[in-house]
């Protein structure tokens, strides 16, 4: 039976008025270096080499060129109705009236205090997608027996919607099915009546997938999940040490246009990847050296030192588990993202841009505020991990869902640390997700569900 909680829509909306708090800070959604290329695409009709159109077509829709304001009302109602079928999802049958209705606005304004979230809503990049996918993917596979028809098939088109829109996702998707499906019974999942597979779960991953290799094939003329996403892997490997070995070792006999420049790489691999002076654009650019040496370099990396690599990543994705600094990329952006916000939008849009807080170089995370969120994630982790060992001991729907969660920020991890290296904001996205269980323990543990909820899966 599938419980609703009546008069949902006014704690949604408050919920999503507390997370939008950065961008009224701000004085202006935030954005990051990406935010140029994910307004550009869908108004200049193009595809960029390293970044799904997907998320540019969301944006076009709620801006029409006229102000970006609605894509951060949109992000922040999105992720409060996921934390609203979550906690309903979890909650037991025998709340009080009050808790069923209200618990969502104290929900999210403690994670808009205490956590990354509201500023993953309020920027105008993809990044809100991740967590939003590890929720809904958890939901579709755990709890399908909770939820309505359409709450399934919403969650279904919007899995498919946020697989697309980011690279890292198709991997993480595919990495969260493999792990969650066959454990469902041991994770206490809740079935629908009469159906053994959650089908709905396993709807997103496909069409994502043809709906990248479609658009791939027609833009870039490569049926791809990531026609040029060996770039980046490139630089890992470069990095790493090995890569860089096989370009002393093989250059310039090899013939590949990098070996030009050996020994006058920038130090780090962003600079690799996005400097302007960089060997990779020097060469041709990110997508010339994809299709022609990328692939070799990376093979020939590999098999000269696959232990050094093996343990490169490790390592790599071992760091990023760990480094998740909320407000990474708050810096202004005036080469990447102050011409495309000039050329098309109106005038009192781009006077609005230019007169906020991170435009000025005036906004960072108040040093307090870091720490307080930092003190939070760690205390989430540990509290999720105690509430991973509870919640499968009492069969508690809460115990599955905080193993997902914690799949998901080690698969995070390891996408995002081990393949292109390791940054606050890759699992600054994620790691709000075990505080909210956390949160919702209260409310949801100390009960047992109702003798007329579905079966568990056998």
């Amino acid at each position: 039976m599938v419980r609703r909680s009546p008069g949902s829509a006014v704690p949604i909306l408050l919920a999503a008025s507390l997370l939008t708090w950065p961008a009224l800070w701000n004085g202006y959604p935030l954005v990051f270096s990406d935010t140029g290329t994910y307004l550009s695409q869908a108004i200049h009709g193009y595809l960029g080499w390293d970044r799904p159109v997907f998320y540019s077509l969301f944006l076009y829709p709620l801006h029409l060129r006229i102000t970006t304001w609605p894509a951060v009302v949109a992000q922040a109602l999105l992720a409060a109705h996921m934390l609203h079928l979550l906690a309903r999802v979890l909650a037991p049958s025998t709340s009080p009236w009050w808790a069923s209705r209200w618990w969502l606005p104290g929900l999210a304004g403690a994670l808009a205090a205490l956590t990354s979230l509201p500023f993953l809503a309020s920027e105008l990049i993809a990044d809100l997608f991740t967590p939003l996918l590890i929720l809904a993917l958890a939901l579709l596979v755990l709890a399908p027996g909770l939820l309505s028809g359409a709450e399934r098939l919403w969650l279904a088109a919007f899995s498919t919607f946020m697989i697309a829109v980011h690279q890292s996702h198709p991997p993480l998707a595919l990495a969260l099915l493999a792990l969650l499906l066959p454990a469902r019974r041991w994770l206490g999942a809740v079935a629908l009546p009469g159906r053994n597979w959650p089908w709905h779960a396993l709807l997103a991953l496909p069409l994502a997938c043809a709906a990248l290799l479609g658009v791939n094939l027609i833009g870039h003329g490569r049926a791809a999940l990531s026609p040029f996403g060996n770039a980046f892997l490139l630089a890992r490997v470069i990095y790493d040490g090995p890569g860089m070995a096989v370009l002393a070792r093989d250059c310039p006999a090899a013939g590949w246009r990098l070996c030009a420049y050996a020994g006058h790489f920038p130090p780090t691999a962003d600079g690799f990847l996005w400097r302007a002076d960089s060997p990779l654009v020097l060469a041709g650019g990110a997508k010339l050296v994809s299709d022609e040496e990328a692939g070799a370099i990376i093979l020939a990396a590999l098999r000269a030192e696959p232990g050094t690599e093996a343990h490169a990543f490790l390592v790599n994705a071992a760091t990023q588990f760990a480094q998740f600094a909320t407000g990474d990329g708050l810096q202004p952006w005036p080469g990447t993202v102050t011409p495309w916000i000039a050329r098309d939008f109106p005038p009192a849009e781009f006077a609005a841009y230019q007169a906020a807080r991170q435009s000025r170089g005036e906004l960072s995370v108040p040093p307090a505020l870091l720490r307080l969120h930092q003190a939070a994630a760690w205390a989430g982790l540990a509290g999720c991990a105690v509430l991973a060992v509870l919640g499968l001991r009492r069969r508690h729907p809460l115990g599955g869902f905080a193993v997902a969660v914690l799949l998901g920020l080690l698969v995070n991890a390891a996408i995002t640390g081990g393949l292109s290296g390791p940054h606050d904001r890759y699992q600054s996205r994620v790691i709000w997700l075990p505080l909210a269980l956390v949160l919702l323990a209260p409310l949801s543990l100390p009960h047992r569900r109702a003798t007329t909820a579905p079966v568990v899966v056998r």
